[in-house]
């Protein structure tokens, strides 16, 4: 398990971060500025992982992944918006963020998100780009069956042992697809908690239920027009299968 790096420029929301964090005993480091921001993505540990705020007074959080990618680091960064339309998702993830959390669904996202990155690293035991040897035969006839569903709008299964790279493919079948411009969505389904699965995968109306402060839109609206890739999906708990 890596060190956070929370990089927002509102004090009092860094700390909120930074102790949600800490309550799950995940270490943590908080910046809060933009300046110090660029200093910190370029002398990275190989397990930080960077959760930055999108809006800066003197930039934003994407010209902080650009500065990270461009120093030769890879390592997982995540975009905190208050801004969650559809053409800042696209804007992170197409500059290389693994993925947007709204701030307003922060404290309910933010733990499953980094678990499942977690697990993900734990069961391939290297980075994603390094899945499959991609000049074997094996992976010329996987992505030539990418290359064949990915024009079309159906449904894709795609079987596999943990850590052999299922979402790499669901990636690459997005990335190919006419929907590219649009977000690509991954929930870990056996990461959903059961009495709020319905209600996480599609969304809710303020004052559904009790707890229910405000509307929700769910993975399924945010991948609306994109891809959404439930992994592990055997694992749906029943209500929702």
């Amino acid at each position: 398990m890596g060190n956070v790096i929370v990089i927002d420029d509102n004090v009092v929301y860094c700390d909120y971060v930074g102790n949600l964090l800490a309550k799950e005993r995940i270490t943590t480091e908080k910046i809060y500025s933009f300046t110090a921001g660029k200093k910190a993505v370029l002398s990275l540990s190989d397990d930080d992982i960077i959760l930055s705020d999108l809006r800066f007074p003197d930039g934003d959080g994407i010209e902080l992944l650009e500065l990270m990618r461009e120093s030769g680091h890879c390592n997982p960064f995540f975009i905190m918006t208050d801004y969650d339309e559809v053409p800042t998702a696209v804007r992170s993830m197409k500059s290389g963020a693994d993925d947007y959390i709204s701030k307003r669904k922060l404290e309910s996202d933010l733990l499953p998100v980094l678990r499942s990155l977690w697990k993900r690293k734990t069961s391939s035991g290297t980075k994603k780009e390094n899945i499959y040897e991609r000049e074997s035969e094996v992976f010329r006839k996987i992505y030539h069956r990418i290359r064949l569903v990915a024009p079309t709008d159906i449904s894709v299964l795609i079987l596999g042992e943990n850590g052999t790279g299922k979402e790499h493919i669901a990636e690459r079948i997005h990335r190919l697809s006419d929907r590219s411009g649009k977000p690509f969505v991954a929930v870990d389904c056996g990461l959903l908690v059961p009495s709020l699965a319905a209600s996480t995968l599609f969304g809710h109306e303020k004052g559904a239920f009790t707890g229910a402060t405000e509307s929700k839109r769910g993975y399924f609206g945010e991948a609306d027009g994109g891809t959404l890739f439930l992994d592990e999906v055997g694992n749906l708990p029943p209500p929702c299968e």
